[in-house]
Protein backbone atom coordinates (compact mmCIF):
# COMPACT_ATOMS: atom_id res chain seq x y z
CA UNK A 1 0.00 0.00 0.00
CA UNK A 2 1.38 3.37 -1.05
CA UNK A 3 1.83 6.39 1.21
CA UNK A 4 -0.36 9.44 0.61
CA UNK A 5 1.29 12.83 0.23
CA UNK A 6 0.67 16.33 -1.11
CA UNK A 7 3.11 18.51 -3.05
CA UNK A 8 3.30 22.21 -2.20
CA UNK A 9 3.89 24.44 -5.21
CA UNK A 10 7.42 25.85 -5.36
CA UNK A 11 6.00 29.34 -6.10
CA UNK A 12 2.83 29.82 -4.02
CA UNK A 13 3.41 27.07 -1.40
CA UNK A 14 -0.22 25.92 -1.74
CA UNK A 15 -0.98 22.23 -2.15
CA UNK A 16 -1.16 21.29 -5.80
CA UNK A 17 -4.58 19.70 -6.44
CA UNK A 18 -4.30 15.93 -6.81
CA UNK A 19 -6.45 16.08 -9.93
CA UNK A 20 -4.06 18.55 -11.55
CA UNK A 21 -0.72 18.02 -13.19
CA UNK A 22 2.56 19.13 -11.67
CA UNK A 23 5.04 21.03 -13.86
CA UNK A 24 8.79 20.65 -13.34
CA UNK A 25 10.66 23.90 -13.95
CA UNK A 26 14.30 24.41 -14.95
CA UNK A 27 17.19 26.56 -13.73
CA UNK A 28 16.01 29.71 -15.50
CA UNK A 29 12.89 29.72 -13.33
CA UNK A 30 15.12 29.35 -10.26
CA UNK A 31 17.31 32.22 -11.42
CA UNK A 32 14.34 34.51 -12.04
CA UNK A 33 12.56 33.49 -8.83
CA UNK A 34 15.29 32.70 -6.29
CA UNK A 35 12.78 32.30 -3.45
CA UNK A 36 11.29 29.19 -5.06
CA UNK A 37 11.40 26.17 -2.78
CA UNK A 38 12.03 23.29 -5.16
CA UNK A 39 11.12 23.16 -8.85
CA UNK A 40 7.68 21.53 -8.94
CA UNK A 41 4.89 24.01 -9.66
CA UNK A 42 1.14 24.22 -10.06
CA UNK A 43 -0.27 25.24 -13.42
CA UNK A 44 -1.74 28.47 -12.02
CA UNK A 45 1.69 29.77 -10.94
CA UNK A 46 3.29 28.73 -14.22
CA UNK A 47 0.70 30.83 -16.04
CA UNK A 48 0.69 33.75 -13.59
CA UNK A 49 4.46 34.09 -13.14
CA UNK A 50 5.65 33.32 -16.65
CA UNK A 51 7.59 35.78 -18.78
CA UNK A 52 7.39 36.62 -22.45
CA UNK A 53 10.98 37.09 -23.56
CA UNK A 54 14.40 35.54 -22.98
CA UNK A 55 16.19 37.85 -25.42
CA UNK A 56 17.16 41.50 -25.63
CA UNK A 57 16.08 43.83 -28.41
CA UNK A 58 19.49 43.17 -30.02
CA UNK A 59 18.71 39.46 -30.25
CA UNK A 60 21.03 38.13 -27.53
CA UNK A 61 19.91 36.49 -24.31
CA UNK A 62 19.36 38.64 -21.22
CA UNK A 63 22.22 38.77 -18.70
CA UNK A 64 22.53 35.61 -16.63
CA UNK A 65 20.08 33.64 -18.76
CA UNK A 66 20.19 29.87 -18.34
CA UNK A 67 19.48 28.12 -21.63
CA UNK A 68 16.35 26.03 -22.13
CA UNK A 69 16.75 22.25 -22.31
CA UNK A 70 18.59 21.15 -25.45
CA UNK A 71 16.40 20.95 -28.50
CA UNK A 72 13.81 23.38 -27.13
CA UNK A 73 13.07 26.80 -28.58
CA UNK A 74 14.23 29.40 -26.06
CA UNK A 75 11.77 32.26 -26.33
CA UNK A 76 9.72 32.52 -23.11
CA UNK A 77 8.85 30.83 -19.81
CA UNK A 78 7.11 27.94 -21.61
CA UNK A 79 10.51 27.03 -23.08
CA UNK A 80 11.76 26.37 -19.55
CA UNK A 81 9.49 23.51 -18.49
CA UNK A 82 11.25 20.21 -18.01
CA UNK A 83 8.14 18.05 -17.98
CA UNK A 84 4.53 17.81 -16.90
CA UNK A 85 3.00 14.86 -15.05
CA UNK A 86 1.43 13.36 -11.98
CA UNK A 87 2.55 14.03 -8.43
CA UNK A 88 4.05 10.56 -8.10
CA UNK A 89 5.90 10.57 -11.41
CA UNK A 90 7.50 13.97 -10.91
CA UNK A 91 8.67 13.42 -7.33
CA UNK A 92 10.26 10.19 -8.54
CA UNK A 93 12.02 12.07 -11.37
CA UNK A 94 12.90 15.08 -9.16
CA UNK A 95 13.32 13.62 -5.65
CA UNK A 96 15.27 16.59 -4.27
CA UNK A 97 12.35 18.89 -5.05
CA UNK A 98 9.92 16.25 -3.82
CA UNK A 99 11.69 16.20 -0.47
CA UNK A 100 11.59 19.99 -0.18
CA UNK A 101 7.96 20.14 -1.21
CA UNK A 102 6.31 17.49 0.97
CA UNK A 103 6.86 14.03 -0.51
CA UNK A 104 9.39 12.68 2.01
CA UNK A 105 7.09 9.94 3.43
CA UNK A 106 6.20 8.71 -0.07
CA UNK A 107 9.82 8.73 -1.27
CA UNK A 108 10.98 6.82 1.84
CA UNK A 109 8.24 4.26 1.31
CA UNK A 110 8.99 3.90 -2.40
CA UNK A 111 12.77 3.56 -1.85
CA UNK A 112 12.13 0.68 0.56
CA UNK A 113 9.28 -1.05 -1.26
CA UNK A 114 10.23 -4.51 -2.54
CA UNK A 115 8.46 -3.89 -5.86
CA UNK A 116 10.42 -0.73 -6.70
CA UNK A 117 12.94 -1.26 -9.50
CA UNK A 118 16.46 -1.50 -8.04
CA UNK A 119 17.80 1.44 -10.08
CA UNK A 120 14.92 3.67 -8.94
CA UNK A 121 15.34 2.56 -5.32
CA UNK A 122 19.09 3.30 -5.49
CA UNK A 123 18.53 6.79 -6.95
CA UNK A 124 15.88 7.60 -4.34
CA UNK A 125 18.06 6.15 -1.58
CA UNK A 126 20.93 8.42 -2.61
CA UNK A 127 18.66 11.49 -2.58
CA UNK A 128 17.30 10.51 0.85
CA UNK A 129 20.82 9.98 2.24
CA UNK A 130 21.85 13.42 1.01
CA UNK A 131 18.67 14.91 2.50
CA UNK A 132 19.33 13.25 5.87
CA UNK A 133 22.96 14.42 5.88
CA UNK A 134 21.93 18.01 5.15
CA UNK A 135 19.31 17.97 7.88
CA UNK A 136 21.66 16.48 10.46
CA UNK A 137 24.29 19.14 9.74
CA UNK A 138 21.80 22.01 9.99
CA UNK A 139 21.54 23.46 13.51
CA UNK A 140 18.12 22.78 14.99
CA UNK A 141 16.27 25.49 16.95
CA UNK A 142 16.48 25.14 20.72
CA UNK A 143 13.37 23.91 22.49
CA UNK A 144 12.41 25.16 25.90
Amino acid sequence: MSVAFRIRCCRCAKNIPLAGDVIALDGEWQRRYPNMRGTLACERCVIDYGWNCCTTTEGGFIDGHIAAPEGEADVDSWSHHLERGTHRSLVQEHPHSGLLQGAEPYLRWLAGDRYTRPDVAARLGAALSEWDAQRSSTPQPATA
